[in-house]
């Protein structure tokens, strides 16, 4: 009896054991990923999981490793010629990691498969780097020190042939393509710029000559413009081409101004040429607001206009306020000028703050569809037939100068923020309308703007006027504020397909379609497609509608 109650203890407590261990192997996770440097996978590598030294592992020859851990482990992975890395474990369970060489140890390059040995800590050797392509931009290898392993969602490697075929000779040693992730469009711009192939400018203390050319808004040159290195001193002028050059170093800011102009400061971040837009140093000019007047009645009305800006132009004459009588029919009898008018004028400018210009909605219009996109929303606001005419008889033209439109409307007490009206009796209705746009080159998509519709009843006030603020920014910076899709083609009708067509290069070499159909099938070794996004990386607008990259088996020389 004991024998059996013995055999059962020990049988609870085995299951008990073997209970706890499934829990805790239960809270392990797979880990994977790929180890590399600059000049690509390392084999090799070693991965352990900190405070566990029974649970480690070695990449394999492409670099890959795979390991168990739980969430919260430390990784520290290592290898002889590298500096030792640690990663925290978070929610990921791809984690790619990249080594930075020990300066002190030297990498031998036996062939161009790469092979890491022959160490030697006095002699220096000739590196065979991989081609860097991230996210389908070729880049400087030294951009891996600069992006976070936790941001690198995947890594691709290509072998000599298999690179050479893609990228043509330059990636004779092979390529290493990264994907990355949870990094902005502007800090990835940022990335792409400071690291690109163009920039062999590694010294901060080493002067070099870095050229450019300075703009206005409207992407014309600034002749005489003034250029100054606020670090060294230094000072130039723009050409009459817009153009100047000047000495500067790494991290050195450049001063740019001219007269009536925003002053700019750029940070020199590489060796590329400069292209300097600067701002009209003016404000925001609100032109043509116009007020009508129906009273039920003729009456007798007092009008003061409170301007958040400075008043130019006003006609009638305005002094303190706008005394008139006004007609059931609109028209309008000013009391100091003795004339009858349809509506009265006024003009001026006023800054707004940055954060005015971040829309939430609008419209994107083509020129082609303004006149009557505004006959559709002014009538649906509230404006009549005669208002809504002079409304585009006085726009249309200005917008017209613009392939697309971005347009924001103030609806009425939203005016309130450029000017108040305070009008004696006060109106039973108010219609006012400010109507604010940007002229673009590309067109983008932004929420449509939800308008508010207003119904006359009695005493009804209207008043209409409009800003350009085209002049304030850049396209480019407009896009950027709004976080609005960057240049995305206008496509409301399918392209013919006769008319899309691809970009054909043959051994390397950009080459026709005529060309092509010529080659025997006998003499093409292989033919391979590269998509729209990839073509344009590599071959810039040429490539936009894909290329056929094809290879022969006796190229020409």
């Amino acid at each position: 009896m004991k024998k059996k109650i013995l055999k059962i203890a020990f049988l609870f407590i085995f299951l008990l054991i073997l209970s706890s261990c499934k829990t805790l192997n239960s809270n392990l996770i797979t880990i994977k990923g790929v180890v590399l440097d600059e000049l690509g996978p390392i084999p090799g590598a070693h991965i352990k999981v900190q405070g566990r030294n029974l649970n480690s592992v070695k990449t394999d020859l492409d670099g890959n490793y795979l390991i168990q851990a739980k969430k919260g482990d430390t990784l520290i992975v290592s290898y002889s010629t590298h500096t030792l890395k640690k990663i925290k474990i978070e929610n990921n369970k791809t984690i790619n990691i990249v080594l930075d060489p020990n300066e002190s140890l030297v990498i031998t390059v036996k062939s161009s498969n790469i092979k890491r040995n022959d160490i030697s800590s006095n002699q220096a050797s000739t590196k065979k780097s991989h081609f860097i392509i991230v996210n389908e931009k070729i880049v400087n290898k030294d951009i891996l020190d600069a992006i976070d392993s936790k941001n690198i969602e995947s890594v691709k490697v290509l072998k000599n042939k298999e690179a050479t075929a893609v990228y043509g000779q330059n990636a004779k040693n092979g390529a290493i393509l990264i994907t990355t992730k949870d990094i902005s469009k502007r800090e990835l711009k940022k990335l792409y710029k400071k690291y690109s192939l163009e920039n062999p400018i590694k010294n901060e203390n080493e002067f070099f000559k870095i050229s450019g050319i300075v703009y206005d808004c409207e992407k014309l040159p600034i002749p005489g413009a003034y250029i100054k290195n606020i670090n060294s001193k230094t000072e130039t002028q723009s050409d009459f081409d817009g153009k100047f050059s000047i000495e500067a170093k790494l991290n050195d800011v450049l001063e740019i101004s001219y007269v009536q102009f925003k002053s700019q400061k750029v940070k020199i971040e590489n060796n590329e040429n400069l292209v300097v837009n600067l701002k009209a140093d003016q404000q925001i000019m609100l032109e043509k607001p116009v007020i009508y007047l129906y009273p039920t009645e003729k009456t007798a009305i007092d009008i003061k206009l409170d301007l958040k800006g400075k008043l130019l132009t006003t006609f009638p004459k305005y002094d303190k306020k706008w005394e008139v009588i006004a007609e059931p029919n609109g028209q309008i009898f000013d009391k100091k000028t003795n004339r009858y008018y349809s509506s009265l004028f006024w003009d001026g400018t006023i800054d707004f703050p940055s954060a005015h210009y971040k829309y939430e909605d609008g419209f994107v219009v083509p020129k082609e569809k303004l006149t009557e996109f505004f006959i559709e929303k002014l009538e649906y606001i509230g404006l009549n037939n005669q208002e809504t005419n002079e409304f585009i008889q006085y726009w249309l033209h200005l917008l017209e100068r613009n392939k697309y439109n971005f347009i924001h409307f103030l609806i009425n007490e939203e005016c309130n923020e450029i000017a108040t009206l305070k009008v004696n009796p006060k109106p039973e209705t108010t219609i006012r309308i400010y109507m604010e746009f940007y002229g673009l080159e590309n067109f983008t998509q932004i929420n449509e703007q939800q308008l508010l519709k207003t119904e006359r009843k009695g005493f009804t006030i209207v008043e209409w006027g409009g800003a350009d603020f085209s002049g304030e920014m850049s396209e480019e910076d407009f896009f950027s504020i709004n976080k609005l899709p960057e240049y995305i083609t206008l496509s409301h009708k399918r392209k013919d397909p006769k008319n899309i067509q691809p970009l054909y290069v043959i051994d390397n070499k950009v080459s026709t379609k005529k060309i092509f159909d010529k080659l025997l099938p006998s003499e093409i070794k292989k033919i391979e497609l590269l998509d729209g996004m990839a073509g344009a990386a590599f071959y810039g607008e040429k490539g936009r509608n894909g290329v056929f990259m094809i290879s022969t088996k006796n190229p020409k020389k």
